[in-house]
């Protein structure tokens, strides 16, 4: 498994032309300096990290992978009952707010922040997403 993990990473990584991946992980730096978030993430829908800016980096994997298995497991229900994708999951505690959010077919954007800042998180998730969606058309996340 772990090996197939890291085949499965290594092909994402020569997909991702390095320019472009400069260009989202200085987005995301950007943004999750600008802010108090403690995690801004985009992963392919398969659970690989491709960039990210964590305030404890040290869950980078973890956040990344579980993040895009709650975005797939979200469009499977929907699916289930005939019902469009969804456009954005939102996750809830008494003080965080998780954002999850599909970009083109495969990629997910998830951020981390206090939920006190909920609905300008939800406007800045879709600044960033249109950012690295215009973007992705230099790269391409898949093709293993």
């Amino acid at each position: 498994m772990i090996n197939s993990l890291k085949q499965i990473e290594g092909s994402i990584k020569e997909s991702v032309s390095i320019k472009s991946k400069e260009e989202i992980e200085k987005i995301l730096e950007d943004y999750g300096s600008k802010t108090d978030i403690d995690a801004i993430a985009l992963t392919s829908k398969d659970g690989v990290p491709v960039a990210s800016h964590l305030e404890k980096e040290k869950e980078h994997e973890g956040f990344s992978t579980l993040s895009a298995t709650i975005l797939g497991a979200g469009e499977v229900i929907f699916s289930g009952f005939e019902k469009k994708k969804p456009d954005l999951f939102v996750g809830q505690s008494e003080d965080s707010v998780l954002l999850i959010k599909g970009i083109d077919t495969d990629m997910a954007l998830s951020l981390l922040a206090d939920s006190d800042k909920e609905e300008e998180l939800k406007r800045d998730i879709e600044e960033i997403a249109s950012k690295i969606g215009e973007l992705s058309d230099t790269f391409e996340i898949g093709g293993m």
